[in-house]
């Protein structure tokens, strides 16, 4: 043997320096693991703001600080990057800015992360340095924290972030994080954390506040998607929450069942008609008198603005719902919802109610051409009650009544001209219809969901009054949800071919590419001034555009499960569902709750 060849021989016998794996995530696709929680936040104030970094803090922190709703101790698969080694979905949120930092297995060595638009301090820029993590996988990260000027968000014009940002980012902040936390590297899968956020800022001139938000996980278990525990629990919400709202109704005299006395609304008798609607998707009986004598007390009222006079319909037509219809729909085994048969004086009253709500109109509309809903007739629009109006409609036209042509093109041609322009956004939308689920089966691998890259869409989402504002979620998934029905009742009226299906059929894309484009069960998202506000209608207008356009999953994530284990967690003891708000209604809370996991909205026909 040569000494050359020796030599390259002993270098072979060496062992080979391999490259450390990374850790991740191993999480079951589309599953979720699932944590106890301790949570605390307190606040106190000082008069200078080296006082403050130092104060020990006992008092609870003001209104506005943190959202009311504790976000649930989840993580689902879905929320992952990519690569599945950390947090994607922005948080809104300073409890889900500790979770995010807990969870992101990227730490290493220097660390910058920026937190966006943390309201009300802005910007939060997390820097510091991010030690290894020992034997046992656990790790110690001290961190510094300073609030910076929010940047533009991508679909975001400069001038939008000045008019509607940055006034709410109201404080600079600097402060602390500090957090300890365990990763089982068998498992793929954080096992323990616990973190504290502290920020001291000038509340005021010559008051300074401390606010100290502390947050402990430990791993409770990990779960398949919709495994049988979930289905259990959800069985068991949607029967709670149908026996709360049976309760209610014993008393049909409460305040909020009541109508306003000027006349102006029927809010009260919109509210029944929202418990009607609920109970018997929750599958409370027909004869149940509690059901009977709501429905005796509906049919009596003088029902005069849109929201009241649609959820009323809603509540008929699913009065008379073939059982199993939505299944059917789902499946594709069923091509279009079947006519329902009222009985000759409910198919009058609905008359009577379809008639008034086709009065109450954006009076600047021009009903031939281009019509959207106000609440009572007068020069006002919103993408809230003119959802409503749409739903109205669509009860109608299952109920049998006739809805004409033209005005399923004009509510259309209206809702395609209030959507928020994309700035340039686009988002290679992937929607999965349920129909695709039961023809194929899924990829194991979170990478492998689709064989091919969808092409980009523009996303356009939707604000409450016009364009000129910011989109955000609850308002996105009505427009989308409204163009959803447009589309319905002009396939319906065998308008197959009519000059604005190519128009609907992109605007419907757009909505869903904004939805996919910011996507999040967590709050309301998009415009951070709406994040904490309507939570549950949020969710349940998700429900609603998902279902009528038979989508199950968006960007591979199954909205069902993601928002259906938020919603669980917030289920009082009474059945009823925690408001947003300390003074907010459990009433309208619990209806949308329930609904949402109920899956209440049916599927229209969707083809072409």
């Amino acid at each position: 043997m040569t000494r050359l060849f020796a030599g390259v021989a002993a270098a072979l016998l060496l062992p080979m320096a391999m490259p450390a794996q990374e850790p991740i995530w191993k999480l079951p696709l589309r599953g979720a693991a699932e944590y106890e929680r301790t949570y605390s936040a307190k606040s106190g104030v000082a008069d200078s703001l080296a006082a403050a970094k130092q104060l020990e803090v006992k008092d609870a922190p003001p209104v506005g600080l943190l959202p009311h709703l504790v976000p649930t101790p989840w993580l689902c698969q879905g929320e992952l990057t990519a690569d599945q080694r950390a947090v994607a979905d922005e948080a809104r949120d300073l409890r889900d800015v500790l979770r995010a930092l807990a969870f992101d297995l990227r730490l290493d060595g220097d660390v910058k992360l920026r937190f966006r638009r943390i309201v009300p301090f802005g910007d939060l820029v997390v820097t510091g340095k991010a030690v290894p993590p020992g034997a046992d996988g656990a790790q110690k990260f001290s961190f510094t924290v300073a609030t910076e000027d929010p940047e533009v968000r991508p679909g975001e014009g400069k001038a939008a972030l000045g008019r509607f940002i940055r006034p709410l980012c109201k404080h600079d902040a600097v402060g602390t994080v500090s957090l300890t936390r365990t990763f089982d590297a068998a498992q793929g899968v954080v096992s323990s954390f616990r973190g504290e956020v502290a920020l001291a800022y000038e509340e005021a001139k010559g008051k300074f506040r401390r606010l100290v938000v502390d947050d402990a996980w430990t791993l409770k278990g990990v779960h398949q998607n919709q495994d049988a525990d979930f289905r259990g629990d959800v069985r068991k919400a949607i029967g709670s929450g149908a026996e709360w709202l049976q309760r209610e109704f014993k008393d049909l005299g409460r305040k909020h069942l009541q109508d306003q006395a000027d006349g102006a609304r029927s809010y009260g008798a919109g509210r029944i008609a929202l418990g009607l609607l609920t109970m018997l998707h929750a599958e409370v009986p027909h004869d149940d008198p509690v059901v009977v004598a709501a429905f005796d007390e509906l049919r009596r009222r003088e029902l005069v603005d849109s929201y009241s006079l649609s959820v009323a319909l809603m509540a008929l037509a699913e009065w008379y719902t073939p059982p199993g219809e939505a299944d059917l729909l789902r499946s594709g085994r069923l091509t279009a919802p079947k006519e329902r048969k009222l009985s000759e004086a409910d198919k009058k009253l609905a008359g009577e109610w379809l008639a008034k709500l086709l009065q109450n109109i954006d009076t600047r509309s021009k009903p031939g051409y281009r019509l959207a809903f106000n609440y009572t007739a007068g020069p006002r629009f919103d993408n809230s009650v003119n959802q409503y109006g749409l739903l109205g409609l669509y009860a109608a036209s299952l109920c049998g009544l006739e809805v004409s042509p033209t005005t399923w093109r004009a509510t259309a041609v209206y809702q395609l001209d209030v959507a928020v322009p994309h700035e340039g956004r686009t988002l290679p939308l992937e929607l999965t219809t349920y129909a695709d689920l039961a023809a194929q089966a899924i990829a194991d691998e979170p990478n492998k969901r689709t064989k091919t890259t969808p092409a980009p869409v523009p996303t356009r989402g939707y604000a409450y009054h016009t364009p000129d504002r910011p989109a955000y979620g609850s308002m996105t998934a009505a427009g989308v949800g409204s163009l959803v029905i447009s589309r319905f009742g002009l396939l319906r009226s065998g308008q197959q071919k009519a000059d604005v299906m190519p128009k609907i059929d992109a605007g419907i894309q757009a909505g869903f590419a904004w939805l996919g484009a910011e996507f999040c069960v967590r709050n309301n998202p998009g415009y951070i001034d709406r994040a904490d506000d309507n939570f549950y209608y949020y969710l349940y207008g998700l429900e609603r555009t998902c279902e009528l356009h038979g989508v199950a999953l968006i960007q591979g994530r199954d909205w069902y499960y993601e928002g259906a284990l938020q919603i669980l967690s917030r289920q009082q003891k009474s059945g009823a569902f925690a408001s947003e708000h300390p003074r907010g209604l459990l009433f309208d809370a619990t209806c949308f709750a329930v609904l949402f996991l109920k899956k209440a909205a049916l599927p229209p026909v969707t083809g072409g």
